[in-house]
């Protein structure tokens, strides 16, 4: 009998990098054509307009644990074949959205299809590297997020400049049906490739326990800190394109492809974090320094003017992206080896209900206190993540 070629690391991270991507674009799509969306849909208020950008989390703060039982249970394959269907059929909703409750459910549904794949690719690539190369596939990997944004930043206000920003809903279903085409052909047979390594969990003994690592109180000052840093980031980076347009004075394009360099340092950044990740034995000073520094930078935004705002970005951009290696590190540092996993899902309930905090919290700040208070109102919980880092024992 001919036995089954196996797929190659290198195809498998490509294949899950396009396919997270896909989901990236999802998530940061709106931002950019904010303006427009609202005009179209006749949406008045910042906060409900906020909440296009922030429900597309809710799916990631409520499913984030649970997800992992069910991509057990049903495999790579079936999962994630069912994650971008959603994504595809998420795009195409919002393509065709005649008001806002058609947009919001065509958010939650692409935010089920990104929040499984955050799950999936990980897991997939951690399975396919050996332990001396996966860090820098890792690193590679967690630039989805980076690809995503740049994407969104600068061809989403084209589409809606030249044509609608709709037709930049039907390319990202595009990408999806890409990724969805690599996923029949090359990931069919994954699970079984896996299947053949064995399994950790065979000794009963090292399976790890939902319940220590929930008692384990370094796990939820690493989280406090990332839920913080998420508020803060994510409220502020979605917000920052229209910041840009309407008191910067510049165009929706420029504005969107200024505020995607902070997204392209984020590229090496992440991928020099994944290098240097198991070289790392102690992160607690760099962490909180990244976070202080991250907030002072917060509260001086409304300084910045003219050509000084590039420098804002570099600034924002290295500060931003280092922060969120950083706090993924942390949490792996704090717990046994296998528990490593239960704490990520942990982490990653942490950083979906900051993403849905923050563009809710930003847009309430904006309609209440105007733009150059609500940066301001927004930097102390910033430092508030800072000071869960310097509290957190283990981490010196």
């Amino acid at each position: 009998m001919k036995q089954k070629k196996k797929v190659s690391p290198t195809l498998i991270l490509v294949i899950m990098l396009i396919s997270m991507t896909s989901g990236a674009i999802c998530m940061n799509k709106v931002a950019p054509v904010l303006t427009n969306i609202m005009s179209d849909l006749q949406i008045s208020s910042s906060a409900r307009a906020g909440l296009l950008m922030s429900v597309f989390t809710l799916a990631g703060i409520f499913l984030s644990i649970p997800m992992g039982v069910l991509v057990t249970k049903f495999g790579t394959f079936k999962t994630g074949l069912g994650s971008l269907l959603a994504i595809i059929a998420g795009c195409i909703l919002g393509a065709v959205a005649t008001d806002y409750n058609m947009m919001l459910v065509s958010r939650v549904i692409e935010g089920i299809g990104l929040m499984f794949l955050g799950t999936i690719g990980p897991a997939a690539v951690a399975q396919s590297y050996s332990d001396r190369k996966r860090g820098v596939a890792m690193g590679i990997l967690m630039c989805y997020m980076s690809f995503g944004q740049i994407l969104a930043l600068n061809i989403a206000p084209v589409f809606a400049t030249i044509s609608s920003w709709k037709n930049f809903w039907w390319m990202n279903a595009a990408v999806g049906i890409v990724a969805l085409v690599l996923w029949v052909i090359f990931i069919k047979g994954f699970d079984n490739q896996t299947s053949d390594l064995g399994s950790v969990s065979e000794n009963a003994e090292q399976n790890p326990s939902i319940w220590d690592v929930m008692k384990n109180g370094s796990v939820w000052l690493v989280c406090i800190e990332f839920v913080c840093y998420m508020i803060v980031h994510m409220g502020v980076f979605n917000y920052l394109p229209t910041y840009l347009t309407e008191v910067a004075g510049m165009s929706a394009t420029y504005a969107g492809t200024l505020t995607s360099v902070a997204s392209l340092i984020g590229i090496p950044v992440g991928i020099l974090g994944g290098m240097l990740a198991d070289k790392w034995g102690s992160i607690k000073k760099p962490l909180a320094i990244m976070m202080i520094l991250f907030a002072l930078l917060i509260f001086c935004t409304p300084i910045f003017s003219g050509s000084a705002f590039v420098l804002y970005i570099i600034l924002y951009g290295v500060l931003a992206m280092a922060e969120a290696g950083l706090s993924f590190t942390a949490v792996t540092i704090v717990v046994r080896s296998e528990e490593s996993g239960l704490a990520s899902a942990f982490m990653n309930t942490a950083q979906w209900v900051g993403a849905f905090l923050s563009t809710m919290i930003f847009g309430a700040l904006l309609d209440s206190f105007g733009w150059s208070m609500s940066f301001r109102i927004m930097a102390p919980i910033a430092l508030i993540g800072g000071i869960a880092v310097l509290l957190n024992k283990k981490l010196n």
